[in-house]
Formats: structure tokens, C-alpha cells, sequence
């Protein structure tokens, strides 16, 4: 018999209820895979469930949509003062009862909302004071009662309270549009461990001095943050994944002077830097196994420099680095490499033999060589212009592929469909060529092709399908269409793929088409359709 049962005299069954019998803090994890409004819901249960929602170690404040819900009844001010009342409460008996809290999330995006009033119109010195004063009250007592995690989305002129600098439990903190002043006091985040900064005024005194003090800090993110020109990661650190976007100003530096590091991702604040602005003394980039660079300053002589060190590279991504023109890699530890919208490169040689990944996104250009000694995934794409696609263009795209020794994807993106002249023409004649051969097509897995703004004509449709099945033969070909009319485009692509069925120029025997219905697309400019091809 079921032991969670037990018979009656009269027959009836009467249920344990051994979920109750849980002690509080198992049933506070349970709730913790729940958001605020669901466990605050578990309260109806019985007077056991409102304790527990009540006393949950995992507090959040999301004050972004609950005056959306409110105002039907108050008006703005009184909302205002009635959910900073609720909250208020609820943190005083967390104080009185000396509750535990785990986890304080506070999330204020609306300044409007918080203080009750327009921003713009009101004198806000006494509104913000007063509502400052009761974030660094629940601040302080959630320091009190042990807090291992806060997130803030700070509201407006908010500045982080001193008493978070002596959190001795605290483990994770990310701040949101807030303040961070400089503070000589003692600095006591014996336990910090993850740092996350968003949209923070910081000085940059304080920024060096959270991160030298903070001995066991392993994860730091500063994103979109102002007020400092150097960041320093000291000997001493041990943080391991650093993340910088858009926060070093243009005559800024980074000084790396940790051999912790794994990670390491950076974006510059501007489009058009021209210095590299990372300084590092030899060796100490051994361990970095993920290098993630979103900078136009770096140059080929910066690379250069930077990829001997690099002894356990993993994973390379260069993003908009358009001062660089050549790339030459020897690693036996990397296995990933991007390079994307890096327009100014003409020549990539890249010897790995773990590579497993290489993906290149950019434009074409026909003076770009890319050689990979690996049987890697490799991933081509580009953007070109359907002027540049005649028969010399189809050749230089066949002979970037020929590098690669195992092109797992192709894919084309087409827009700006006229020359200067006006055409929109796309021609392919093999003859044109003469005793060039580069070899059979290559054969790929599949060919993703997206059309964008005007429709081509049928001849220069019929030539752009000729000349890439002379350049490969994919298992699948994809298209994806951003026009006016992507039915009557599609319509011609089907006609054409049927045409080419046996055609004694390629050796394509059979086309499996989807069930699509071009009479059915709507207006809304997008189509997506894929075909299956047996060679």
C-alpha cells in the first residue's frame, strides 16, 4: 500500500501531506525555480505557504510593470508610495526577524514610475533623496542579514551606497545606470566573486581599488560605463573572464598584468580607433583560451605581436578590425576562429591542425586569398554586389573556396542589385575563362542565398544558379527572400532549378521541391524556402 495513504473505518482514504512537512529552507529552493509573481502566488495555499512566500531568502522588486497594472486604480503618486510602502515592509520584517537574504534584486528603470511624478517637469532634490535613503536602508540590511547576490538597476542619480563595500558575504554584484563615487574607506568584498557593470558612472581610482581588493574576483564586466581612462588588472588578480565594451575612451589603456585570464572579450568606443589600447608584459597571456575583439585600432604589427603569446588560444573572433590585411596563425590548441566584417584582409593563413570551426563573414572582395591546413567546418560568408558577379567574380569565389579545404557552407547575400549604369545584370560564360581550371565544383552541405530589394530578371537569375553550380554542388539550397514580390521571384527560381535537371552542363539529376504555394505569401516581404538536390 501507498504509505502517503491510510484507510478509514468507513472506507474513504485520507492523504499525508508530506510536502508540508518539508523544512523551510528545502522549500525556499523549491520556490526559487519560480519568478516573483508565481511564488508569491503559492501564499493561497495555506498560512504555512503565506509564511513561506513571506520569509522566501530570494527577494525581487520588478517595479517596471507593476504601475502599469496599478494606475487603473491610483494615480501615480499614490502608486508610487504604495508599492515603495509594500517594499518597504516587507524588508523591515526581514530586518526585525533577521530572515536571510540570498538574493536582492531591485530593478527601477523608470524614474518616472519610482518617484511618481515627470522627471523633467519636478524639482526632484527631496524625491530622490527620500527614495535614495530607502534603497540604502534595504541595502543595508540585506548586507546585514548575509546577502550572496545583489542586482540593481539603479534609478535616476542613484548613487551605490557605502555600506555594500563592506558585504563580506556577497559573491555576485551587478549594478545598472547608477553612480559608483570614490570612497577612501576599507573595502571588506571578501567573498566577491562575479562584478557586472552596466551603464556606471565609475571613477576610475574606485574601479582599480574594487578590482586590486577583491582577491577571489574571477568574473568582470564592464560594459557601456564612463569616468575612468585606465583599467588595471593587477598581478595580484585572479579574474579570469574580463569583458570591456564601449567604456575605454579613445586615448584609454588596459594594462594586464595577471596571468589568470581565459577569457578575454573587448570592444572599442569607437568605430574609427586607430591604437590598440591593450598593454600586456610577455607571457603573462599563457592561459587566455578565448580571445573576443570587436576593434578597428589593431593592426596587422598588434596581431602580430599579440598570437605568439597566445599559447592556449581556443577561440578567435575578430570583429570590424578593418585596419587588418594579413593573418598568419600556428596553433595546435586553436579550434574556433570568426573573422567577421574585417573588409580590409587580404590574406589568411591559418595553420591548425585541432581546428574544428572557421567561419569568414564579410564582403567579397576578389583579392582575398583564405588557405586553412585542417579539415575544419569552414563557413563562407559574404556580401556581394550583383554588378561584381560575372564571370571573373564567379572564379575568384571559387578560388577563395579552394583554400578551404573542407567548406561545410556557403552563403550569399545580394543587395544594391544595380551598377552604376542602372543594370542589374549577372553574367557567366565558362568559355570566358579559357585554360583555367580550377577543378571539379566543390561539393557542400548547403547553400544559403538571401535577395534583397529589387528582383532580379530571369537572365541574370539563370546566370547566377549557372555560375555557382560551376563553383559547388550543395546537398541543400536555401533562399531567403526580402522583396516586394518573393512569389513571383520564387516562382522563377523553381523554373529555373527544374530547367537545369539534366542539362548537360551541370550534373544535377533530381530536385526535391517543398509544398509551397506562391499564391498564398503574403505581403510582408520575407520568404523562406529550401530544396533538397541529388547530384
Amino acid at each position: 500500500m501507498n504509505p502517503d495513504w491510510e484507510e478509514t473505518v468507513s472506507g474513504q482514504l485520507n492523504t499525508v501531506d508530506r510536502f508540508s512537512d518539508l523544512p523551510d529552507f528545502i522549500v525556499h529552493h523549491i520556490i526559487s525555480f519560480l519568478d516573483t509573481r508565481e511564488a508569491y502566488k503559492t501564499c493561497i495555499l495555506s498560512k504555512r505557504w503565506a509564511h513561506i512566500s513571506a520569509t522566501n531568502p530570494i527577494i525581487e522588486f520588478h517595479f517596471y510593470y507593476e504601475p502599469e497594472f496599478l494606475l487603473r486604480c491610483w494615480p501615480s503618486e499614490e502608486v508610487s508610495a504604495r508599492l515603495l510602502g509594500y517594499m518597504d515592509s516587507r524588508m523591515q520584517r526581514y530586518a526585525k526577524d533577521n530572515l536571510r537574504v540570498r538574493t536582492l534584486r531591485l530593478i527601477f528603470p523608470n524614474s518616472n514610475a519610482v518617484l511618481g511624478c515627470d522627471v523633467e517637469k519636478t524639482d526632484l532634490s527631496s524625491k530622490l533623496e527620500e527614495f535614495s535613503c530607502k534603497v540604502d536602508e534595504w541595502i543595508q540590511i540585506a548586507v546585514h542579514n548575509q546577502v550572496a547576490r545583489l542586482d540593481l538597476d539603479g534609478p535616476f542619480r542613484y548613487q551605490l551606497p557605502d555600506i555594500l563595500l563592506s558585504a563580506k558575504s556577497l559573491r555576485q554584484l551587478n549594478c545598472s545606470k547608477l553612480k559608483i563615487p570614490y570612497y577612501n574607506g576599507a573595502i571588506n568584498l571578501a567573498s566577491l566573486q562575479t562584478l557586472g557593470l552596466l551603464c556606471v558612472d565609475v571613477e576610475e581610482r574606485m574601479l582599480n581599488r574594487i578590482i586590486s581588493l577583491c582577491l577571489l574576483l574571477k568574473y568582470l564586466s564592464v560594459n557601456y560605463c564612463s569616468g575612468f581612462k585606465t583599467i588595471v588588472i593587477p598581478c595580484c588578480s585572479q579574474v579570469k573572464e574580463l569583458t570591456l565594451s564601449y567604456s575605454l575612451p579613445e586615448n584609454g589603456t588596459i594594462i594586464l598584468e595577471s596571468s589568470y585570464l581565459t577569457c578575454f572579450q573587448f570592444s572599442d568606443i569607437s568605430f574609427y580607433s586607430d591604437r590598440w589600447p591593450v598593454m600586456s608584459k610577455p607571457g603573462l597571456l599563457r592561459n587566455l583560451r578565448t580571445l573576443d575583439l570587436f576593434s578597428s585600432g589593431i593592426t596587422d604589427g598588434d596581431l602580430g605581436k599579440l598570437l605568439p603569446e597566445l599559447a592556449s588560444i581556443e577561440t578567435l573572433h575578430l570583429f570590424n578590425c578593418h585596419r587588418l590585411t594579413m593573418i598568419r596563425i600556428s596553433s595546435v590548441q586553436l579550434k574556433e576562429i570568426y573573422l567577421d566584417e574585417c573588409d580590409g584582409l587580404l590574406y589568411v593563413t591559418i595553420d591548425a591542425p585541432s581546428l574544428t570551426k572557421f567561419k569568414y563573414r564579410g564582403d567579397f572582395d576578389p583579392r582575398c586569398t583564405i588557405t586553412i591546413s585542417s579539415q575544419a567546418t569552414c563557413v563562407l560568408s559574404v556580401h556581394i554586389k550583383p554588378c561584381c558577379l560575372h564571370t571573373r567574380g564567379f572564379f575568384k569565389l571559387k578560388q577563395l573556396m579552394t583554400g578551404l579545404r573542407s567548406c561545410n557552407a556557403l552563403e550569399i547575400s545580394l543587395s544594391d542589385n544595380y551598377d552604376e549604369s542602372g543594370r542589374d545584370d549577372i553574367k557567366f560564360v565558362e568559355e570566358e575563362l579559357g585554360d583555367v581550371n580550377l577543378g571539379p565544383p566543390r561539393d557542400i552541405t548547403e547553400l544559403k542565398l538571401s535577395l534583397y530589394d529589387q528582383n532580379l530578371s530571369r537572365s541574370s537569375m539563370s546566370a547566377f544558379l549557372n555560375g555557382l553550380f560551376w563553383t559547388c554542388c550543395p546537398d541543400i539550397i536555401s533562399f531567403q527572400f526580402y522583396l516586394e514580390d518573393p512569389g513571383l521571384m520564387m516562382q522563377f527560381f523553381m523554373s529555373e532549378l527544374e530547367d537545369m535537371v539534366n542539362c548537360w552542363k551541370h550534373p544535377l539529376k533530381r530536385i526535391e521541391f517543398p509544398d509551397a504555394n506562391c499564391s498564398n505569401i503574403h505581403e510582408s516581404g520575407k520568404v523562406e524556402v529550401q530544396w533538397r538536390l541529388h547530384w
